[in-house]
């Protein structure tokens, strides 16, 4: 690593640094999807310390989370690239009342992202797990009258419109634009059936399995997410904003 990438990286971490830290998330009932490794295993992993019931859903394996040894931790099966598996999550959340909603499953798609080498099966697997699937998670919500407080999609700066200026990775930029278009109308829907704020976030340059040389760290990039929900700011209701509470253009 260069001189120049660890300068990028120091003061882009110490931009990010979670800061007055005063988490107040307690005893909720929790969805956390896409939950077995980066910022869903991190969100599960804090939310778990501070006594609340974490429903972590996972695509295949679960090596992450069965590695975690806590009662209020409940696993649940969902691929979220079909429709037939928001079955298995409907029977799980049946018996109890959610009360916050991470979208963080996710998946960048194929690694050369050619438009003369488009196909409509591999665009459509990318739109549906990182945005046609919220919408199946929300009906079983409204369906079921989960009282709900607040829903937070995991985005990407890579979906907004404005910033885009180089075409790469089209199916997942596309995706993450319609994840954002979905959480504008949600946030209206919510509203409307007092089910409490929806917004999107971007994590920002965290390392990942799709980004393993980001700059966060996931268990930084959780904290801050959980700090903006324990503010309580209601006015984020419909906006896509970054770790520092900042809007990013659509």
């Amino acid at each position: 690593m260069g001189l120049r990438t660890k300068l990028r990286k120091f003061f882009y971490r110490k931009k990010f640094q979670p800061k007055n830290i005063n988490l107040e998330i307690y005893n909720q009932n929790i969805l956390i999807t896409g939950a077995n490794s980066g910022l869903g295993l991190a969100l599960t992993n804090e939310l778990l310390k501070l006594n609340n019931k974490v429903y972590a859903t996972f695509k295949k394996n679960n090596d992450n989370l069965s590695k975690i040894n806590n009662e209020n931790l409940i696993l649940i099966k969902c691929d979220q690239s079909s429709d037939q598996e928001f079955k298995k999550l409907e029977d799980n959340i049946l018996s109890t009342k959610l009360n916050l909603i991470f979208n963080c499953a996710g998946i960048l798609g194929p690694s050369v992202q050619n438009i003369k080498e488009f196909t409509f099966e591999e665009m459509n697997n990318v739109m549906m797990v990182n945005s046609y699937s919220i919408l199946e998670i929300i009906k079983i919500i409204l369906n079921q009258n989960h009282p709900l407080q607040a829903l937070v999609n995991i985005s990407s700066e890579g979906g907004s419109i404005g910033l885009n200026d180089d075409a790469l990775y089209y199916m997942y930029r596309t995706s993450k634009s319609s994840l954002n278009s979905i959480t504008k109308s949600l946030s209206i829907i919510l509203q409307k059936e007092k089910k409490g704020i929806c917004f999107a976030v971007d994590p920002g340059n965290m390392k990942s399995g799709m980004n393993p040389g980001g700059f966060l760290e996931a268990s930084d990039c959780a904290k801050n997410i959980l700090q903006i929900l324990s503010e309580n700011d209601h006015s984020l209701n419909g906006k896509f904003i970054d770790l520092l509470k900042k809007e990013i253009p659509w």
